[in-house]
């Protein structure tokens, strides 16, 4: 007799996939990306924070991805922003 197999749980996928998340944010830190590596960990704590379900499985395996994607070279990390000075208008006055 054959069972169908489940699919794993969210509780039971996400704490593993967060550990990724933060082992490849290690990785990124150590490699000098540390802006990138501390977007990213914003991102996994505020997706593993919420509600454990399949949207923040998903946001979870793409910083994943994404994490990997910078480490092999595929992907540029996000650069930080620097302060410009700010706009000045141009009026026309008669």
């Amino acid at each position: 007799m054959l069972h169908d197999v489940e699919p794993n749980s969210v509780a039971h996928d996400l704490p593993e996939l967060y550990r990724a998340v933060l082992e490849r944010i290690a990785t990124l830190e150590l490699t000098g990306h540390r802006r990138e590596a501390e977007l990213l960990r914003r991102e996994a704590v505020a997706a593993y924070s919420r509600a454990w379900d399949d949207t923040a499985r998903r946001r979870i395996e793409q910083l994943r991805v994404r994490a990997e994607r910078i480490i092999d070279g595929v992907e540029r990390p996000r650069v930080a922003r620097t302060q410009r000075a700010p706009l000045l208008r141009w009026s026309r006055t008669a």
